[in-house]
Order: C-alpha cells, then structure tokens, then sequence
C-alpha cells in the first residue's frame, strides 16, 4: 500500500515518487506531498502535467545540465503556475569532468557520488536553498532518469528529516524496479553508438552499498549531516525551514 502512495503512475514518466510516509527515528510519519522525486518529464502525456498540479505542484527543480534541459525541455518551465529552477548538479555530465579526481573505489558510481556529494557543495546549497525557501505546495525535483542526482538530494532530504538509513537506502534501491524500461532504452542507444555498454550498465544500476558508502563518506568527513551542510554554506534558517517542511512541524 506504501508502495502504491509512494509511487504516482504517471504517462511519459518511469519514477516519480513521494518521499512522504517514512518514519523517522523520533516516530514521525513524514506527510505526504511534500517533496517528489522524478525522472525527466520531457515525454509526460497531455493532460499529466495538470494531475502533478492537482497533487500539490508548486514548484520544479531541473537538476539537470541547461545542454539536457535544451535537449529534452521540462513541461514546467516558462509556466506561471509553478516556480521552475533549472539547478545543474553537475555543469557538465561527461566523464572527463568527473576524472579530476582520483578514483576512490572500483566501483565508478560510487566515485561519481562521491564527486557530487563533496565536490559539488556550492551546487547543493543552492538546491538546498532554494527548497527551503520555497513557497508553499509540493517540491518536484528531477534528473534524467531520476536515479542519480535525484537520488542523492532524495538521500540528503530525507537524512534531514531523520529517516533511518536502512530506508533511506531503500528508496533510492526502488528506482531499478521502476525505470528497467528507460535502462534498456539508454543502453541500446549506447550500443548503437559503439559505447563501452559494460560500463555503462554498471553506471545504470542502483546497488544498495554504493549509497550506503556514500552517505557514510558524509560522516566520515564532517561527522554529521548538519555539520555537512553547514559547511555546504546553508544557513541554520534554512536547514530548520527544510526540515520543518519534510516533516510537517515547526522548528
């Protein structure tokens, strides 16, 4: 039952979800509606962007490139009805600018997490930022396959609210039994291109580990997740109205 609150079936989108309904370690039922998570809605059918607004939609945030957003534009842009940020993770997605750094494992996901979550702070404040000061109504946010970059501001909003890691892990597992389809899609494109598609199945998965190795990168290196974003540049108002609107009570 869960499952089905969780996931809306949406014509033209694979994997938009509620990040409402998980409980926290206090005993909090997260409300519903208030944060979604999605894949790119660049193929949502006629009339489907008008049940997103029934549901609440007030605002957007495109965590893709602006070469992506070009590419397969967002229904929700230069809309009046709705507040669209286009707020790129990455500036760019290829894999020269990932290799900056050096590899911290054999497991290239993991590195790309890795680079998002500490090389990418400035990027994630803003995001971050801009959910908190949001206007009133359910936030959507999105990538490409809603897996990624979604799925790391996912895992970060709902550490915020105190959701245990166990589910917070599983969320972001649930994407390979919704975009299975989009997976194929992308990886017959890669193989009629002549692409390393051994590589890039790898990159397409969502194992449990990889974000579980993640996240604990974030306490290794700042001990707790306030203390990460704090250094990420948010401010305590921010951080308190964020975790106020997760969880559906006052700071």
């Amino acid at each position: 039952m869960l499952h089905d609150m969780r996931h809306l079936s949406i014509t033209g989108a694979h994997n938009v979800r509620d990040l409402g309904g998980y409980r926290t370690a206090g005993g909090l039922i997260l409300p519903w509606r208030r944060f979604l998570r999605a894949d790119s809605l660049h193929r949502l059918e006629p009339g489907e962007d008008r049940r997103l607004l029934d549901e609440g939609l007030t605002t957007v945030i495109d965590l893709r490139t602006p070469t992506e957003l070009a590419e397969a534009p967002n229904p929700f842009a230069n809309r009046t009805d709705v507040d669209f940020h286009n707020l790129p993770l990455f500036d760019d997605l290829a894999p020269a600018s990932l290799g900056q750094a050096e590899a911290t494992s054999d497991d290239p996901l993991l590195d790309f997490y890795i680079a998002a979550l500490h090389q990418r702070r400035a990027a994630i404040r803003n995001i971050l930022g801009t959910m908190s000061e949001a206007r009133e109504g359910a936030i959507l946010f999105n990538c490409t396959a809603g897996k990624d970059r979604t799925g790391i501001v996912a895992a970060l909003l709902l550490g915020l609210a105190g959701v245990g890691r166990e589910d917070i892990i599983a969320d972001y597992a649930l994407s390979a039994d919704l975009i299975s389809k989009l997976v194929a899609e992308f990886l017959e494109l890669s193989r009629q291109r002549g692409g390393d598609t051994v590589a890039y199945a790898r990159m397409l998965r969502s194992p449990a580990q990889t974000m579980e190795q993640a996240l604990a990168s974030i306490e290794q290196e700042h001990g707790t997740l306030d203390a990460y974003l704090a250094g990420a540049g948010l401010t305590t108002a921010q951080i308190d109205s964020l975790r106020a609107r997760l969880t559906g009570r006052a700071g």
